[in-house]
């Protein structure tokens, strides 16, 4: 399976995007993109982005335009929640091409970027803190 197939049928983890499902979901996820990083060159980084992109945009043509709006929201997330955090995880290469990923889709859809966030700050956002002080919850295995 290649990536935009990946981020395509992963739109079932952004239901997973929850303070108890995300750390397996997350894991699952990475692990599924793995191969995909092993793959990347620093110096292709750039290319396989905008690669990524035009996979993704190819798929969406043949969407209705309410249906393209919505799943380009929601390869946006994927990539938001997920890629970009296993990237970052898996190698400094990986870690090139999220930042390629997120510039060159930033400058195709201005009205609906994303930054770059890591798992460990997308984790500490389930946190809920009451007048500073942290409400902790039970269940989640970090």
């Amino acid at each position: 399976m290649d990536l935009a197939e990946l981020i395509i049928s992963s739109k079932r983890y952004l239901s997973c995007f929850d303070y108890d499902r995300y750390p397996s979901c997350f894991q699952a996820f990475a692990a599924e993109c793995g191969a995909f990083f092993e793959t990347l060159e620093d110096s292709g980084t750039a290319q396989a982005a905008s690669a990524l992109i035009c996979e993704l945009e190819r798929h969406r043509a043949a969407l209705s335009r309410r249906e393209q709006k919505r799943a380009a929201e929601e390869e946006k997330r994927v990539m938001a929640l997920f890629l970009a955090p296993a990237a970052a995880r898996h190698s400094e290469c990986a870690r090139s091409f999220a930042e390629a990923l997120m510039r060159e889709w930033n400058a195709r859809y201005p009205r609906n970027t994303f930054m770059l966030g890591d798992y460990e700050t997308i984790l500490k956002g389930f946190d809920a803190n009451l007048l500073g002080l942290p409400l902790r919850k039970t269940g989640a295995k970090r």
